[in-house]
């Protein structure tokens, strides 16, 4: 083999080895970038998984702009019974009464509620049919009952 043909022969070896580096140096960037989106997939799968879990619970979180009122234990505000509640439990601070629509909404007895500018109270009485949209806090003086009036507040039912 003369000189050009040893030329042409290293070159085409040199060709060929360059070009089989490259292929595996491109596989190799392959497999890194594939390994790289599979664990960006599963981190953006274990996100939306997230997100779900919390926007069920923020779809159990009710929130609503009532009439706030004030009761107190006399059979006229409550009946014959006044120290009892809808839910038999004994009157006591800390209580309050729900309308009946509130009620089938899901705002049920054993329930937390809180009430913007008053604090958290539980659900355990109901009140007149006649009335919707409106929540009663327990006073056990009628003076304060009154005296505390007629308010539109914005009440959220608390998960338990």
């Amino acid at each position: 083999m003369n000189g050009h043909g040893a030329f042409v022969v290293t070159s085409l070896f040199f060709v060929m080895i360059t070009t089989l580096v490259g292929f595996t140096a491109h596989n190799g960037a392959r497999l890194d970038a594939r390994e790289y989106y599979v664990a960006r997939i599963e981190t953006l799968n274990e996100e939306r998984q997230q997100l779900t879990r919390q926007m069920a619970e923020l779809k159990d979180i009710k929130i609503k702009e009532v009439t706030l009122t004030a009761y107190s234990p006399t059979e006229e505000e409550c009946g014959p019974n006044p120290q009892t509640t809808a839910s038999m439990v004994k009157v006591r601070p800390g209580i309050i009464a729900v309308s009946r629509d509130l009620f089938d909404q899901g705002w049920v007895f054993g329930k937390k509620v809180y009430v913007k500018g008053h604090g958290v109270f539980e659900i355990a009485d109901l009140m007149s049919k006649r009335y919707t949209k409106r929540m009663d806090i327990f006073f056990p003086d009628t003076e304060k009952a009154k005296q505390f009036g007629v308010k539109q507040v914005t009440v959220a039912l608390l998960a338990s």
